[in-house]
């Protein structure tokens, strides 16, 4: 007889209404989660995407949100510069997690960067997020020597954005998903 009456007040409480997320009501300052509101759309600011552990300033009665993330400039907080020991561990990462695909890093200014109010940022092939200063990424994947369509994919095991082997395990890609033409042979 408990169990009927625990069952039948769990399923009344399971139509209450609820909020659609944890950060439907944050006001002030939040981390980024997939179930944030925010989560992948633009900020205005700078640009980029919001991405899962992104700090940032929530102004829930405006509906906008703002980066606090140093590295982006965003929120009235200059641009950080990366550390030594984080340069020392992601080239290490690197030096031995090898791939044939070209690695390039973003400097800032890179065209690959967003622009805010010069439209749509380029985004990475797999998870399209905005790319950022300091990452590391294979550019046109599908024609390494002559690069055609600008596409990149992120390539920075250090940051947590393995894309590139996640989308393509084997490092090869046989026709540009762009431009719909065959790959090179050499991505």
């Amino acid at each position: 007889m408990r169990i009927a009456h625990e069952l039948q007040r769990g399923i009344e409480l399971g139509l209450v209404p609820r909020s659609t997320g944890p950060d439907e009501a944050v006001d002030g300052t939040a981390v980024t989660a997939p179930a944030s509101w925010w989560f992948s759309l633009v900020c205005r600011t700078c640009g980029h995407t919001f991405r899962r552990g992104d700090r940032v300033r929530v102004d829930a009665a405006a509906r906008a949100v703002e980066h606090l993330e140093p590295g982006l400039g965003c929120a009235g907080g200059p641009a950080a510069d990366h550390t030594s020991e984080a340069d020392e561990f992601a080239a290490g990462l690197l030096s031995v997690w090898r791939t044939d695909a070209p690695i390039v890093r973003l400097a800032p200014g890179d065209s690959l960067l967003p622009r805010p109010g010069e439209g749509p940022a380029r985004r990475c092939l797999h998870c399209a997020n905005t790319f950022r200063p300091g990452e590391h990424v294979v550019m046109c994947p599908c024609r390494r020597d002559d690069p055609v369509c600008g596409a990149a994919v992120h390539r920075d095991p250090a940051r947590g954005l393995p894309c590139w082997e996640r989308w393509r395990p084997d490092g090869t890609v046989k026709v540009c998903p762009v431009v719909k033409a065959k790959a090179d042979g050499d991505g």
